[in-house]
């Protein structure tokens, strides 16, 4: 099983969810407190010299997050089109990032956090369950094309 411990954590999560049993909220503070340090570590993790001397790796970097935003955003719009809901929530809901990420920012922004956290865990379980057989497939097909 792919990320067993993602999909187990969420098997567990949403069914407490969905039945209204509120565990405990981390207080706001810690919450981020966690926020800044997770970036940090991140941050940490490029040296100078790397981005310096990675000109085009960047470059190309940049254009994939703009792109992946303008895509997200057109997609998320024309489904609040078709689903008459919120454009900001379903924007949001579609943005590439982490699910505490855009949750935070939706409830910063008062959108719909069930609405935005729905779209990202049925994201992430959809890329966990669906990224090996597609693998695979496409492996399969090169194959027998040569």
């Amino acid at each position: 099983m792919p990320n067993a411990f993602v999909l187990g954590a969420l098997a567990v999560a949403i069914p407490l969810t969905a039945s209204h049993v509120d565990l405990s909220a981390v207080p706001g503070g810690l919450s981020a407190a966690a926020q800044v340090l997770l970036g940090t570590s991140l941050a940490a993790r490029f040296a100078p010299d790397f981005l310096r001397g990675a000109h085009r790796f960047v470059g190309a970097v940049v254009t994939t997050i703009v792109a992946a935003i303008v895509a997200s955003a057109a997609f998320g719009i024309g489904l609040a089109m078709l689903a008459g809901q919120s454009p900001p929530t379903l924007v949001l809901g579609t943005a590439p990032g982490g699910i505490a990420e855009m949750c935070l920012t939706a409830k910063a922004l008062s959108l719909g956090v069930p609405l935005v956290t729905a779209c990202h865990v049925t994201r992430v379980v959809a890329l966990l369950l669906l990224t090996a057989p597609l693998f695979e497939r496409v492996r399969a097909y090169r194959r027998n094309a040569r």
